[in-house]
């Protein structure tokens, strides 16, 4: 399981797969004892390459990706599919190219470069198409091989895919995964779709990890309330506090469960069974599903604490427009009284003109 982000940043390897999560309470620094290192087999004839995605922002100007990379002089990027995603094929090293894609919700997905050279030659180059960057990049790492299947008839047409349930195509010509690692086979244009449902599933998992460094954030925020609630202390928090928790609230269910496509299969894969069952492969993996219910659940959680404060609040107001009114009553019972008094003294001071005085 992914952890939550904090302080301290730690880079866990289960498998291919490389995942950073961040650990909050301290550890000690000690001395571990060293082992020596196991020479390991690869199960795989063909060699394994890392593919690295990258969030950088919550989208990105797909047009303005493209003409940016024009200008670095990548002519060959084009928008792949509108709306959706753009390819550029990026010469990395002397007689090595990667497959880059540049997915609309903010993603970047190299096929062949490690994390450090995604970010210094892909991200930084689509700097000024992003749209409300993120302060911290958050990344997935996993390993991919491309077999070449032999006697390949590329007119053949795609074959119904089997169950999400079924990883492994070993006699077939269809992608799949084996343990944690991509396998690609099958034609090029075909891989590269393939390679485009993987990628989106791998964006899912570091947009999902992005929205829940923010609630750990948020959730931060809110444990110095909950601990003077624990204690009996008073809440000194004014109502302005309130209102911006409730809509930080509101932004982060919204960006689940609303306004992404975190939760659900995109429309792009509806139609194409093939693709719909790598991206369904690669999401249970990761881990989505049972992710995004701890999510939900720390959601509720903080829905229950921001109620809390907003009732808290309402009683304080309530308390204080009562106050008010037995103030406002004091003023016109004093009021009273004082014309009382007046009345009385005006009585006391006047002579009685009714006395009847006899003539002598």
């Amino acid at each position: 399981m992914r952890k939550f982000s904090t302080t301290i940043l730690r880079s866990a390897e289960l498998g291919g797969v490389k995942v950073k999560s961040f650990q909050s309470s301290k550890q000690a620094l000690r001395r571990l004892p060293t082992k020596k290192p196991q020479l390991q087999t690869s199960p795989f004839t063909h060699p394994v390459q890392p593919c690295t995605t990258i969030s950088t922002c919550e989208s990105y100007n797909l047009p303005k990706s493209v003409e940016l990379m024009h200008n670095e002089g990548f002519l060959q990027s084009s928008i792949l599919l509108p709306g959706e995603v753009a390819h550029v094929e990026y010469p990395y090293e002397a007689g090595k190219v990667a497959d880059v894609l540049v997915l609309a919700n903010g993603s970047v997905v190299s096929w062949g470069m490690n994390e450090s050279e995604t970010e210094d030659k892909i991200v930084s180059m689509l700097r000024e198409a992003e749209q409300r960057p993120y302060k911290h990049h958050e990344s997935e790492d996993v390993d991919f091989v491309v077999e070449n299947m032999p006697n390949e008839d590329n007119s053949q047409p795609m074959t119904e895919a089997p169950e999400a349930t079924s990883s492994e195509d070993p006699a077939g010509h269809k992608s799949f995964m084996k343990g944690e690692t991509i396998v690609l086979r099958g034609p090029e244009k075909k891989m590269l779709l393939d390679k485009v449902a993987f990628s989106s599933g791998l964006a899912r998992s570091t947009k999902l990890a992005a929205l829940e460094e923010s609630l750990e954030r948020y959730i931060d925020s809110l444990k110095m309330l909950t601990d003077r609630l624990a204690s009996g202390e008073q809440l000194r928090v004014s109502e302005r506090e309130v209102l911006t928790k409730t809509g930080q609230l509101l932004q982060l269910r919204g960006q689940l469960n609303l306004y992404s496509e975190l939760i659900e299969t995109p429309d792009l894969y509806w139609s194409e069974p093939e693709l719909e069952r790598l991206y369904a492969l690669i999401s249970k993996n990761l881990d989505i599903g049972p992710r995004i219910g701890i999510l939900n659940r720390k959601l509720d959680y903080a829905s229950e604490v921001v109620a809390i404060l907003k009732a808290h609040m309402a009683e304080k107001q309530s308390v204080r427009l009562e106050w008010m009114i037995i103030v406002l009553i004091m003023i016109e019972v004093g009021f009273e009284c004082i014309h009382f008094w007046e009345k009385y003294r005006t009585k006391e001071e006047k002579p009685d003109t009714d006395t009847y005085y006899p003539v002598a």
